[in-house]
Formats: structure tokens, C-alpha cells, sequence
């Protein structure tokens, strides 16, 4: 790539579903990468469950292909950009992930895997979603899902990089949604699923978007991300912006992280 640092996240309004009508485009994120000189990859949502359902998802109908397209046209003129997505795993759909892999892992230039949500329809991500699961759940049901079913995503080797390790944390902290009493939210617990990670060669995010809400730190924490370092781990560097606003806000901040990660010895 052209220049020195990367920010692998960044989302767009015509190929997320979570980005409004009006947010930016590729080349938006373009433009301002290139004053920056920062590259960047679009890491846009690829859920299996979410394409099937909504005839609006821009990845219906073998859509992924219009994307590739998009971005290759944009590389013969840019060279800073990558082609990405951000995957979402589910338990009962390996065989069709690891076919996907299969089919697109060489046509892309980066795949993160992640998880927003093991239940259809109740992304822990979004703080309206959680608040209606938690109806329907224990705070501690829900938390011990989420790094269950992140185990299990690590365990199956299907993805090479994990995004955003312990983003169950983004709305349940004590700065907004108090965690209960017998929940485990301790750093201990981040830190296993980092050497699950490091145990099968899977690079961590260090993202950049709880910075954005009431926890106000980097998913995983520094602290985390020091050990982790430490101990092996190899990390990328994501912003996960979905506003362009955002983006030239966190340039600075991608920057100031990769200089935090070259500084743990």
C-alpha cells in the first residue's frame, strides 16, 4: 500500500445496511484518505441472515460481485484502497462460510469476522435491540452467549481476523447499561478469548468505536491489548467509522494506535 498506516473499517452508505441513505460513499472516504494520506479498507457487513431476509441489502442477488467491481474500477486509479467485509458468523452455518471463504477469500483483499448477533434480529450492537433481548434474557445469559459463541467462531479457523474481540461491552458497562452482579466483565475473560485468538493465528482488532459511546475506550481496552501484545498477538487497526465526520476525526487517533502498538515490547 502507499503509505504508512491503515485504517482496515471503514463502512459505507451504499454497501451497509447500518449506514444511512446520506452517509458517505467510497469515493467520499477517498477524497479524505488521500489528503490524510492514510489507506484504508471497506469493511463492509456481509450477514448471511440479513441478505436472505431484506430484498434491500445491497449484497442480495449476487451483489457482491457489483462491489468488487466498484472498488476494482477505483484501484486503477487509487492505490491506498482494499477490498474488504466484515463477515458475521453463525454457528448452524459453517459449511456456507467456509464455501464463501472459499469462493471469495482471493478476490478480497481483507475479511474480518465478527459477531453482532447469534439471535436473528437482536444485534448486541444496537442499544435498542439489547434493551428488548434483555427482556427476554438474563444480562449473564447474554454475555456468557457472546463469548461462547465467539469461541466458537475462533475455534473453527474459518476466518484469519476477529474484529472487535469484546464489543458485547459497547452498551453493557458502567457508564450505561450497569452490568448485573453475576455477570463476568472482567479483563480476565477478554484476555482468554485473545489467546484463543493467538492460539490459532488469528489477528485481533484494535477498534477504535467505543470511543464513540459511554464505555470510551478501544475494544479490546489498551490494558488488554498490552498483554495480548505481550503474549504473541498480532493486531489491525480499525476506526469502524459509518459517518465520514467520524473517519477524519479518528485519522489521528488510527495513527496514535499503531505507534501504541509498535511500542509494547
Amino acid at each position: 500500500m502507499k503509505y504508512k498506516f491503515t485504517d482496515y473499517h471503514i463502512h459505507t452508505a451504499n454497501w451497509s445496511t447500518d449506514v444511512g441513505e446520506d452517509g458517505p460513499s467510497l469515493f467520499d472516504y477517498i477524497e479524505v484518505a488521500e489528503i490524510n494520506r492514510i489507506n484504508i479498507c471497506f469493511l463492509e457487513h456481509f450477514e448471511l441472515w440479513s441478505i436472505e431476509k431484506d430484498k434491500t441489502n445491497p449484497f442480495r442477488d449476487g451483489g457482491i460481485q457489483d462491489y468488487l467491481e466498484e472498488i476494482d474500477e477505483l484501484k486503477e486509479t487509487y492505490d491506498f484502497i482494499y477490498s474488504g467485509l466484515e463477515v458475521e458468523y453463525y454457528v448452524d452455518r459453517e459449511t456456507e462460510l467456509l464455501e464463501f471463504m472459499d469462493d471469495y477469500k482471493r478476490e478480497l483483499d481483507f475479511i474480518g469476522g465478527t459477531i453482532h448477533e447469534w439471535i436473528p434480529d437482536y444485534p448486541i450492537t444496537n442499544r435498542e435491540k439489547l434493551v428488548k433481548l434483555l427482556e427476554k434474557k438474563k444480562m449473564k445469559t447474554i454475555i456468557d452467549e457472546y463469548f461462547e459463541t465467539c469461541e466458537m467462531m475462533v475455534k473453527s479457523k474459518i476466518f484469519k481476523n476477529m474484529c472487535h474481540i469484546d464489543t458485547i461491552f459497547r452498551y453493557i458497562n458502567d457508564n450505561d447499561i450497569k452490568p448485573t452482579e453475576d455477570c463476568d466483565v472482567s479483563e480476565e475473560r477478554v484476555l482468554d478469548l485473545g489467546r484463543l485468538c493467538i492460539k490459532n493465528k488469528i489477528t485481533i482488532e484494535y477498534n477504535l468505536s467505543g470511543l464513540r459511546f459511554p464505555i470510551n475506550r478501544p475494544f479490546p481496552s489498551k490494558e488488554v491489548t498490552t498483554k495480548l501484545k505481550k503474549e504473541g498477538a498480532s493486531f489491525f487497526v480499525g476506526s469502524d467509522s459509518h459517518s465520514l465526520e467520524y473517519f477524519k476525526d479518528k485519522i489521528n487517533n488510527v495513527r496514535e494506535a499503531y505507534e501504541f502498538l509498535t511500542s509494547i515490547k
